[in-house]
């Protein structure tokens, strides 16, 4: 294929997945139509399936852009934040996520919202490592300045001994670290879905108060667990 040709491919693959987010802010994943997307696009639907031979191709790719892009925007405020105080870094990525879940409520919830009826990611596609780049920076603010001693003194919770078994090269953590780790994601993650749901009343009003709250909590519950972590190896001696 030309570059000419590459280049015009990609920028209807791009006119094709824009309006779709669009398609998704207005009706939802669920009622996503290719004949609709086709239309907006200026396109027959058979035209359309030489780019995306499928609503699931199309849902799938909107999916791996979204992941990425949400990686990148809390990346980006990593990056940005580096040097800076742990905390004053834990709450600028903390903020990211939950700024680009607003801006992008659509692309969000098609991620973390109610699953699309008679959906399944295509097999072979780059979803499931595009998430994954998520974890990343997190994992960078949340223990920046602790030592791979003080990872490896974080203890699992009683009935939670099976998480040592589990291999996750992604997230190369020790398995207490790994586990408090996803507990304070699913923290956040669940306050940034319950005010895109609308689920936080009375408190709606003053959702971006309350996640900056709930984050003031975390950071200060994360230094304190690096602290104990850093007194286990002493008191074991």
């Amino acid at each position: 294929m030309s570059a000419v040709r590459e280049r015009r491919r990609a920028e209807t693959v791009r006119e094709i997945k824009e309006s779709a987010v669009a398609r998704l802010a207005e009706v939802g994943p669920g009622a996503l139509s290719l004949r609709a997307v086709a239309r907006d696009v200026g396109m027959t639907v058979q035209s359309l399936y030489h780019y995306f031979d499928s609503r699931d191709a199309l849902l799938t790719a909107l999916m791996a852009d979204a992941h990425h892009a949400l990686a990148d925007a809390v990346q980006a405020a990593a990056d940005a934040s580096r040097g800076a105080p742990p905390a004053d870094r834990r709450r600028s990525a903390t903020a990211a996520f939950r700024e680009w879940a607003l801006a992008h409520s659509a692309e969000f919830l098609l991620l973390y919202g109610s699953p699309v009826p008679d959906f399944a990611p295509l097999p072979g596609n780059e979803t499931g490592a595009a998430a994954l780049r998520l974890a990343a920076p997190f994992a960078e603010v949340v223990f920046d300045g602790w030592t791979p001693a003080e990872l490896a003194a974080l203890p699992l919770a009683p009935g939670a001994e099976a998480i040592a078994g589990v291999d996750l090269p992604a997230i190369p953590l020790p398995p207490g670290a790994l586990a408090f780790f996803l507990e304070l994601r699913a923290r956040m993650h669940g306050l940034v879905v319950l005010e895109l749901l609308g689920h936080l009343h009375p408190l709606q009003d003053v959702a971006g108060a309350l996640f900056s709250g709930a984050m003031h909590h975390m950071t200060i519950e994360i230094d304190e667990r690096q602290a104990r972590a850093a007194d286990q190896p002493r008191s074991a001696r």
